[in-house]
Parts: structure tokens; C-alpha cells; sequence
């Protein structure tokens, strides 16, 4: 019966995964104990009237048997349809809950009564216990931790620098990866550029690459050091598949952090300045807000259109500015991801967000080719340069060219970093006027960032190189 529910509720033919993890949570106290949701004790006689007839050892509609634990772990033909601790990311929830009466289980049936429905969705949050004897599963992946004390600013001490890091296997490739994430440390000379499964770190000062860290999920869309340079955010994973959010220690390159359990890789994130919530999104049109202390899902962005491209906090904490490959660009709340102001002007993908240091402007780079500066209190454009990346027009050429803005980063002076499809990276002033430029004779410059100093440019291509632009 399971059949049309995979066609009609996940619609991007995504492969599901069995979510399983060897970590366990620990036992309930005794107070708890006496409302623990198990499959013996009040999953199975649920499956057994609603389910079983299509779904148990004798008919497995779309390759699913939830006869007993065991084969309902398991999943079916697209994978699995429950995930520990995340009822509304289960397909088994979707089922039964959806609002079309003709894609909702069980078939030709009417809704489950809500109090059964409210069971399996608790049964699936406390961690998909066999028994009253069982240990609970943990969301896969779920690791959180401890923001620093002084997370919103400049180290007390020495800013972080890679010391002894761990020897990383690199896998080898066809051909060089484009330079899909980059980012440079606020106050050391260090820079991380995405690779197939690792990060590539990079000293500044000697350009030199110095070390690389693994990036387990796959590919990192999205790289991003936190206000104090302490943590490294790495975001992707694997199109199609999966997709999560990791947190690095700068010094140990250790594995600090890690949340999402995505269905699809993750093309836009950021850590907030105080480094106590994580937000990503991507194909899935949502962005998610997650507790990095507690590792729970704290509020969800859902007014997105189409696959969310770029999420930045502002430097203040109080603003989350998301944008999406339609166009739609939104500023909400850090809080709790209400919609405080829709920002209207670009046609086409939203490619990169950037924060002035005084959160009161936030910049974004659009694939229509408009660079726009947008007053953060108001909504309203303050300045924009519509043509900024317009590759130059061949002779006898009258067809339309392929523009686009690519990437955007704020100096610490207010001036302003961006670069594009025709090849170039430009600086611009405090205004919209352009000060100077640096053209690549080959390879697009996918992404563009400003060193600690305010005057070096790292550049990332689609050849796979990092280019440095010194600049007086």
C-alpha cells in the first residue's frame, strides 16, 4: 500500500535509507518508564488491524513486510520508512496523515482515529523501542556540542590555526572538483576549500595548502568559519541520498557537531554567531533551525518555493536572511523563523547572502546578474548594479549572454567582494561603484573570499584551483 504513497509525498525520487545507529540513548528514569511506546506492546496490534492484509508475510505491496520489528526496520523497495526520533521525516507518518484521501493508508479507509496516529508518532520520537526492555535509537548522526564562551567575537587568545591534524586518505577523481564552498577565517591566516569528501585548509599568509579533514557525508556545498574563527562548518552530502551539517574544531580538526539526516545533499547553511543554532537547507524547500546544545530541531523556514541556495545569519544574531533558486529571498527571525520581511527584485536563483558587520545591510547575489544591496531594516534596495557580471559580447553576437553573480562577501571596511560568470571577481566600494577587478583567463570563479587581513582575495574556480588576489 506503501506504493503510492512514495510517488506521491517524495516526488524527487529520493533514495530513503534505513536510519539505524549503533549509538543508544540511556534508559529512562522511573517515571518515564511507565509511558514508554513500544512495537510489542502497542505498535503491532495497530499494524496488525490497519496494515498487515498488504503489508505482512503474505502481500508486501512495494517490497514492505511489517509483519514483525525486524522487517519494519528494513523498509521496503524505496528504502526505509521510519526514522528514529523524527516522526515527521518518517514516510510511515506521511502515510497515514496525508490530507489526500486517495494517497493516504491505509486505502479506502478512513483516517486512523488521532489517537493512534499521536502513538506511532511518539513511538517513533522516543528512539523506536522493540520492548519495554530496549534501549532507544538515536537520530543517525546527531552529535552536538558546546558553543564557545566567546563565540560572538575576536578570541581572547591566539585565533585558531590547524595544529597537528589527522592524515586523511584523499580519494582520487576523474578530474579536479569545482570549488563549490569556500570560506576564510575572520582573524587567522587560513582558508577551507571544498574537495570530493574532504576540506582542503590553506595558509594565507604563504598560500600553501596545509592540511585537508574528512568530510564523511560527501561533498561540501557550503563551508563557513564561525564569528570567532573557532569552528568550521562544513554542509552536503550526496545528491539524491543524503545530506548533513558537520562542525569542526579549527586546532584538532575533530568532529565537534553533527545534525541533519537529510533525504538530499544540503546546498545552503550557516551557524549563528553565537553558535548555539545551525540552519540548512536545499532541495526540499525548507530551511531547518537546529539546537547545536541539544541537537533537536528548534523551528523550520517554510515559505520557499523552490531548492533553498543560500542562508546567512546576520553578524547581531537577529536576523536569518534565506534565498531560493525562484528568486524568493526572506529576512525572519534567528529566534524562531518568523517571516519579518520579503526582499523582491531577483528572477532568477539567489547564489550567495553576505552581512555587512553592522547587520543593518545584507547582500545578495543573483543568477539574473543583479548584485543588490538591501537595507535590512526596511526591505527596500539601497543600491543594486544590475549588469555587474556581464561577460563582454563577441562581435557579431545578438543573442542573449549568460550572466550571473556567483558569489558575495562584505570587507570589514563595508566595501564588498563578488564574482561572476563573465569570469571576474570585482571589488566594490562602500558604494556600487566598482574599484577594481581580476579576470581568470580560464575557469569561472565559482566562489570569492576575503582574508583575515581585508586584503587578500582567495578564489575558487570551476577547474578546481585557488587563486590569491593581493590587494593594497
Amino acid at each position: 500500500m506503501f506504493g503510492t504513497i512514495f510517488a506521491r509525498n517524495l516526488q524527487v525520487g529520493l533514495v530513503l535509507v534505513i536510519v539505524m545507529s549503533p549509538t543508544l540513548r540511556s534508559d529512562l528514569d522511573a517515571n518515564e518508564k511507565e509511558d514508554v511506546v513500544t512495537f510489542a506492546d502497542d505498535i503491532k496490534p495497530i499494524l496488525q488491524k490497519y496494515c498487515l492484509k498488504c503489508h505482512g508475510n503474505d502481500d508486501q505491496n512495494a517490497d514492505l513486510n511489517l509483519q514483525n520489528y525486524a522487517t519494519l526496520l528494513q523498509g521496503g523497495s524505496a528504502g526505509a520508512v521510519v526514522k528514529a526520533g523524527q516522526s515527521g521525516a518518517s514516510v510511515l507518518m506521511q502515510a497515514i496523515t496525508n490530507e489526500d484521501d486517495a494517497a493516504r493508508m491505509p486505502p479506502e479507509s478512513p483516517r486512523l482515529p488521532e489517537e493512534v496516529i499521536t502513538l506511532i508518532a511518539k513511538w517513533i520520537d522516543t528512539g523506536l523501542r522493540e520492548t519495554s526492555s530496549s534501549k532507544a535509537i538515536l537520530a543517525k548522526g546527531t552529535l552536538t556540542f558546546a558553543p564557545s564562551a566567546s563565540a560572538n567575537g575576536k578570541p581572547d587568545g591566539p585565533p585558531a590555526m590547524p595544529v597537528d591534524l589527522p592524515d586523511v586518505a584523499i580519494t582520487p577523481t576523474a578530474r579536479p572538483m569545482s570549488i563549490l564552498g569556500l570560506a576564510a577565517s575572520p582573524w587567522a591566516p587560513l582558508a577551507a576549500a571544498s574537495g570530493y569528501k574532504q576540506i582542503r585548509l590553506f595558509n594565507t599568509d604563504t598560500e600553501e595548502e596545509i592540511g585537508h579533514l574528512l568530510f564523511e557525508p560527501g561533498v561540501p556545498h557550503v563551508l563557513k568559519f564561525s564569528q570567532n574563527g573557532e569552528i568550521l562548518m562544513g554542509a552536503g552530502g550526496q545528491p539524491g541520498h543524503s545530506g548533513s551539517v558537520v562542525l569542526y574544531d579549527v586546532k584538532t580538526g575533530d568532529v565537534v557537531g553533527r545534525f541533519g539526516d537529510e533525504l538530499d545533499t544540503v546546498l545552503a547553511a550557516d551557524i549563528s554567531p553565537d553558535q548555539k543554532i545551525v540552519a540548512f537547507g536545499g532541495p526540499g524547500r525548507t530551511v531547518k533551525a537546529y539546537s547545536t546544545e541539544s541537537g533537536k530541531e528548534v523551528y523550520r523556514i517554510e515559505r520557499h518555493t523552490d531548492w533553498v541556495t543560500s542562508i546567512a545569519f546576520s553578524p547581531d544574531g537577529t536576523q536569518i536572511a534565506t534565498g531560493d533558486r525562484a528568486g524568493n529571498l526572506y529576512l525572519s527571525s534567528a529566534d524562531n523563523g518568523g517571516i519579518l520581511l520579503s526582499l523582491e527584485s531577483h528572477k532568477n536563483s539567489v547564489r550567495d547572502l553576505s552581512w555587512r558587520s553592522d547587520s543593518k545591510v545584507v547582500a545578495s547575489a543573483g543568477d539574473d546578474g543583479r548584485l543588490i544591496w538591501w537595507n535590512a531594516e526596511t526591505g527596500f534596495v539601497a543600491m543594486q548594479n544590475t549588469n555587474g557580471h556581464a561577460p563582454p559580447r563577441p562581435e557579431g553576437f545578438s543573442g542573449k549572454l549568460q550572466s550571473g553573480v556567483l558569489s558575495v562577501r562584505f570587507r570589514k571596511d563595508g566595501g564588498l567582494i563578488s564574482s561572476g560568470r563573465d569570469n571576474r571577481v570585482k571589488a566594490w566600494k562602500t558604494s556600487s561603484d566598482q574599484t577594481d577587478a581580476r579576470t581568470l583567463e580560464d575557469g569561472i570563479p565559482v566562489q570569492a573570499a576575503v582574508d583575515y587581513s581585508d586584503k587578500k582575495v582567495i578564489i575558487g574556480d570551476t577547474l578546481g584551483r585557488i587563486n590569491f588576489w593581493s590587494q593594497n
